[in-house]
């Protein structure tokens, strides 16, 4: 490709952070129904992902959007803005560590999945307090269900793209 025809880095950005979006909508998508509202998923796990590859800030609106869009999609559309906010809290940690990490899955990372998981318990916690009162503590179980899938698939996940080299690859195709 010839430099008039390159694609600049923020172009290449929003591309890839609509890629991830749309994994994330999918991957929630595919759920399971719990208790008074909400329902349970392994879309956390590519958001876990996506913050590893991509950072802030753009890891941050694929976890947002495509967690958003699939509450609305899916009838919890209360849940959305909620969503938006807890997902957003659970890509930090793993963006913190996004440059220091030459694989996904690391101690670090994995240790990650157990601090996003408890704010995903707990932010669904208190969304839950406020929106369905009585259901609250009834949903508690189905959200460590939640977590601790996402953590178990992040594994697996990272486990496999780092073999393919992933991380690297990912790096080269946004600079260059």
């Amino acid at each position: 490709m010839n430099k008039t025809m390159s694609i600049n880095k923020t172009t290449k950005n929003i591309c890839f952070s609509a890629m991830f979006a749309a994994m994330i909508f999918g991957l929630t998508m595919l759920h399971v129904p719990i208790g008074a509202g909400g329902y349970i998923h392994v879309g956390d796990a590519v958001i876990y992902v996506t913050a590893l590859l991509m950072g802030g800030p753009w890891a941050f609106v694929s976890a947002a959007i495509g967690a958003a869009c699939a509450d609305i999609v899916s009838g919890f559309a209360v849940y959305a803005i909620p969503s938006a906010v807890i997902k957003v809290l659970i890509a930090v940690p793993f963006v913190l560590i996004s440059k220091k990490e030459s694989k996904l899955l690391s101690v670090r990372s994995a240790a990650f999945t157990v601090i996003s998981g408890i704010i995903t318990i707990l932010g669904y916690f208190l969304t839950d307090l406020i929106v369905y009162r009585e259901g609250a503590i009834a949903d508690l179980p189905a959200n460590v269900i939640q977590a601790v899938g996402s953590a178990v698939v992040f594994v697996v996940l990272a486990f496999a793209l780092d073999r393919a080299g992933i991380k690297l690859r990912f790096k080269k195709e946004i600079d260059k």
